[in-house]
């Protein structure tokens, strides 16, 4: 493993989780955001006074301040931890291009560069329609950039959950909603959990990547083997509140509330790229990962009330975060 790592997205869900990781690695991390999106400085409030960590603002829309974040860190691993937006628009994939133009260049205009490997990670919890169409589009971006000599290895990676995230997904929904005892609708009960992977696993996988991955190669995570329903994974979260927190009366399973609706498939085959021979399955079991979620949100009051804001801004259209996975 390296010994300095580039981490963009540093200040979000998985980046956040990632730059932890790193620095009890023993690594110096130089974390980059711009802070629009789900970056949170909260997340990495207790990393600002250790010798290990440096922050700063980037844009990687903007080449100058990809280009100063290059200089500052001078690393040898780069993890570049953003996932594409607006899968509508053509442009939506311009952003990753002049980022890795960006890199490409800097890179062959400096010859003491010292980067070996650019593990890009992204979420494909959204791999339906117009989705896969762009992340299909990723991956031949990143293609050309190989081809072009940038030494970089991806890995896609289905809907993760745990520490730090925002209740812009299903399972921090649920643990917001029932904390704040607010009805908690789960779509398609008796379905079973599709993939669905604890972060810290995540984090591991991309650990794996940056260690043993071939340059070019494509990886994706799989879930841990899980037979779970959705309504049985909303009960772990019930019960692992009544008794962390137990409710004034009754049990927080009163706030669940059935919702059947027609099934969601994704698109894309999950045969183009696997991580079988890297070992890489998420290993942390659903039940056991949603308790320690649930503990985190509990133990981390000051975390958890800067981010209701968001929860009571999202709570009100729940439509397109209601479905576990």
């Amino acid at each position: 493993m390296s010994n300095r790592s580039a981490v963009f997205g540093g200040a979000g869900f998985i980046g956040t989780n990632l730059v932890y990781q790193l620095i009890e690695d023993g690594q110096q991390v130089f974390n980059f955001d711009n802070l629009s999106g789900l970056g949170n400085l909260l997340n990495i409030a207790e990393l600002m006074q250790q010798s290990r960590h440096s922050f700063a603002r980037c844009d990687i829309a903007n080449p100058e301040e990809i280009r100063q974040a290059l200089l500052m860190a001078a690393a040898d691993t780069i993890y570049f931890c953003i996932t594409p937006k607006n899968p509508e628009e053509e442009s939506s994939l311009d952003n990753f291009r002049t980022f890795f133009e960006t890199v490409k260049e800097w890179r062959n205009g400096m010859t003491d560069t010292k980067i070996h490997k650019i593990v890009v990670v992204s979420e494909h919890y959204k791999l339906l329609g117009s989705y896969g169409h762009m992340y299909a589009g990723l991956l031949k971006l990143l293609d050309g950039y190989v081809a072009d000599g940038l030494p970089i290895s991806s890995l896609l990676v289905p809907p993760a959950f745990g520490p730090f995230q925002q209740p812009d997904s299903p399972i921090s929904m649920i643990i917001y909603r029932a904390i704040e005892g607010e009805t908690i609708p789960v779509v398609n009960p008796e379905e079973k959990v599709s993939d669905l992977v604890y972060v810290k696993d995540v984090v591991d996988a991309i650990v794996i990547v940056e260690k043993n991955g071939k340059i070019g190669g494509h990886y994706h995570l799989a879930g841990p083997s899980c037979a779970l329903s959705n309504l049985e994974a909303a009960d772990v979260i019930c019960e692992s509140l009544n008794e962390e927190l137990p409710p004034p009366v009754g049990r927080y399973q009163a706030l669940i509330e059935e919702v059947a609706t027609a099934p969601v498939t994704s698109d894309i085959s999950k045969d183009e790229a696997t991580l079988v021979v890297l070992g890489l399955q998420g290993k942390t079991s659903l039940e056991d990962a949603l308790k320690k979620t649930v503990n985190w949100y509990l133990n981390n009051p000051r975390w958890y009330n800067q981010s209701r804001t968001r929860f009571f801004y999202l709570w009100q259209n729940p439509e397109t975060i209601l479905k576990i996975a």
